[in-house]
């Protein structure tokens, strides 16, 4: 009789990690994951309650304030000619908080803009920042006329700041400027990034303007016309025939200066790569600045 062969006992398949099956005999580390899971979720609970209860200590009871003044007032415009005027707006609250820039009145009947971009600018507690009006006179302007710039906070709508822009029209400008000329100057600079007066030729400025960089006193102070020579020039004969010689002025100041009348007062505001470069890119300590200039044209040469 033959004997009934005896089945092998098939082993069992070696464990398939790629389909998720784990031998069992290796320890389970999901409850280990788990708890680790919950200790990263109490700490982060306990670090945001911990944020939230340091931020309405520190905006409990906020106060809210602003202030604003021009730079520079009383401009020379003939009828149906602008000037610039820059205004520096201070937060005075003990929060962050936006500011809108408007017009209140307009008795001189001027065309006013505010600098693009800057109607509503948020400022931190404590910080001043300048921005440029753009004033256009009337073709029948007469007389000193004025307007009034309002300034409102955003926390608290009570709490506004005005300013008083005067506007002599019983002016006429003088010759216009063109690519190639050499002209004489007064002028202001100060940092964009907070108002920060940098360097002045103007004495109204030197004598009147509280906020100075780091390192700028009276010793800095000279009231001497800055000459501009060949104003628009890359060289002689470029890009005009006018052209002389090479400019000496930063891009963005130069460029502000074409076009221009004797005895008008324009500003504006020069971002880094047109002014002393890029942060890191040249030895000047205003390189990464933007700046913001007043310019006053006295004469063409």
């Amino acid at each position: 009789m033959a004997k009934r062969a005896r089945r092998n006992k098939k082993a069992k398949p070696p464990a398939n990690y790629r389909d998720g099956k784990i031998d069992n005999s290796r320890p389970d580390s999901k409850p280990a994951l788990i708890a680790l899971l919950l200790v990263v979720i109490l700490i982060g609970s306990g670090l945001y309650l911990t944020s939230m209860v340091d931020t309405e200590e520190t905006v409990a009871n906020p106060t809210y304030g602003v202030e604003a003044e021009l730079v520079t007032n009383n401009h020379n415009a003939e009828p149906g000619g602008e000037t610039d005027f820059v205004l520096l707006v201070r937060n005075t609250g003990s929060v962050t908080d936006t500011f809108t820039i408007s017009i209140k009145s307009n008795d001189g009947g001027f065309t006013i803009d505010v600098e693009n971009g800057f109607e509503t600018i948020m400022l931190s507690k404590d910080s001043l920042k300048p921005l440029l009006i753009n004033v256009k006179t009337s073709s029948s302007a007469e007389g000193l006329l004025y307007a009034y710039i309002e300034v409102t906070s955003g926390g608290d709508s009570t709490k506004t700041a005005e300013v008083r822009m005067d506007v002599n029209t019983d002016y006429d400008f003088g010759n216009l400027t063109k690519t190639g000329d050499t002209v004489d100057v007064h002028y202001a600079g100060i940092l964009a990034s907070n108002a920060k007066l940098f360097d002045s030729s103007m004495e109204y400025i030197w004598d009147n303007y509280q906020y100075r960089r780091a390192g700028v006193t009276d010793g800095n102070k000279h009231t001497d016309t800055l000459e501009a020579r060949h104003i628009g020039c890359v060289e002689a004969g470029n890009p005009s025939e006018n052209c002389d010689g090479s400019k000496g002025m930063i891009d963005g100041f130069d460029s502000k200066m074409i076009g221009m009348y004797e005895g008008q007062t324009l500003a504006v505001r020069i971002p880094a790569s047109q002014a002393y470069g890029e942060a890191g890119s040249s030895s000047s300590d205003l390189a990464g600045e933007d700046l913001i200039f007043i310019i006053e044209m006295v004469n063409i040469n």
